[in-house]
């Protein structure tokens, strides 16, 4: 594919179909505990099966590249996508979990594919550009969140945001297809990365990963469910994720230059570190401190996801070294942070003040992770 206009607008179209899918579920956990009357430890496990899939599955994206090339990759995982948005529609917890499975699964592999496309794709920019793709994956959670209870009362049926997000993946299916179909035939195969499990660069790069995944999906999961038990409402609920979301898109397109005005990186992240604990703080206080601390604590989420991107194409020689990176970083990584909500849910037998130390703790975690990360040499040959 070219370097254009229209291939970026391709690839952020993927993009848009790549969080909305999941975070459309947090605002309807009320809706969906009552209808399939759930219990807590239920409602964790399909708030948590996404994020495991995205660790089971990253791994066997580029197995799947080499045996169909990345163009094609990308197809099958989309086709995955849509299938599961459908399953989900179903008013039943059986298809629930499964159908979530797959929709973690279409959206595992794409985690690991979109920035070797854009490395692959484009030889300029890559930094400014991955910015973008981050924000846009944020954007994609924010529509998602946003959306999913005014769409689910609107037409008095909970799945329909699941059906919406379904249909939408058989337009970027087809877009897809049509528009990368002369690409293919001179697509080139990637090669394996060997070494990475020898590398302690790639080990601190997947906790970068793994952490910030773990607090998004604990967040996206759990903060309309305990803002509604603070007394809030679900419309409420829902816009603080949404905000929540939304900031880190401007965030994370800016991080880049964030990061250069504060010189150090570990001085950056530690900014980033200090606003998510304000921010859950002010989610604590009520009233419209909820919206306040969705901006303070959604901005440096979006930043800590730029900069796991970031680290990553700036430590790889190559798109085939990007490639095996990508896969273990996010595919350990999201093991790791599929436990955030299972860990979450455990938390709360005495309330919920247990739960948020623990989201406190990852919050400081993650910028000590982030320092050692930074301090590796480049991977692969």
């Amino acid at each position: 594919m070219p370097q254009s206009l229209l291939t970026l607008c391709l690839i952020l179209a993927v993009t848009l179909e790549m969080r909305g899918p999941i975070t459309s579920v947090g605002p309807l956990a009320n809706l969906l505990t009552t209808e399939l009357s759930l219990t807590a430890n239920q409602y964790g496990l399909v708030a948590s099966l996404p994020i495991i899939a995205f660790g089971l599955f990253s791994f066997i994206a580029p197995a799947a590249v080499r045996r169909f090339s990345l163009i094609s990759a990308v197809s099958l995982f989309l086709i995955s996508l849509a299938i599961g948005g459908f399953l989900r529609s179903i008013p039943d917890y059986g298809p629930l979990l499964a159908g979530t499975f797959m929709v973690g699964t279409g959206i595992a592999a794409l985690n690991v594919l979109m920035p070797v496309v854009i490395k692959t794709w484009f030889t300029t920019g890559v930094r400014r550009l991955l910015g973008i793709y981050t924000g846009f994956v944020g954007l994609s959670g924010a529509i998602g969140a946003l959306s999913a209870y005014p769409l689910a009362s609107m037409t008095d049926l909970t799945q329909a945001p699941f059906i919406l997000w379904a249909v939408f993946g058989i337009v970027v299916l087809v877009a897809w297809i049509g528009l990368t179909h002369a690409a293919r035939s001179s697509a080139q195969p990637l090669l394996r990365a060997s070494g990475l499990y020898r590398h302690p660069g790639a080990w601190a790069m997947t906790g970068v990963m793994g952490l910030q995944s773990l607090l998004i999906y604990t967040v996206a999961a759990w903060l309309p469910p305990y803002l509604e038990s603070q007394g809030v409402s679900a419309t409420m609920a829902g816009t603080a994720l949404a905000l929540y979301l939304f900031a880190g898109l401007p965030a994370s397109i800016f991080t880049e230059h964030f990061i250069r005005l504060c010189r150090k990186e570990w001085l950056a992240e530690a900014l980033m570190s200090l606003s998510y604990l304000l921010g859950l703080y002010c989610w604590t206080q009520g009233g419209l401190w909820i919206y306040v601390g969705s901006i303070l604590a959604g901005a440096p989420q979006g930043s800590m996801l730029s900069t796991a991107f970031i680290l990553m194409a700036e430590k790889t020689r190559s798109n085939a070294a990007l490639l095996g990176l990508s896969a273990m970083t996010q595919g350990i990584g999201y093991l790791g942070a599929g436990l955030g909500p299972i860990i979450f849910a455990s938390l709360l037998t005495n309330g919920w003040t247990l739960a948020l130390w623990f989201v406190a703790f990852i919050i400081a975690l993650w910028a000590a992770v982030g320092f050692i990360a930074s301090r590796f040499p480049t991977i692969g040959k």
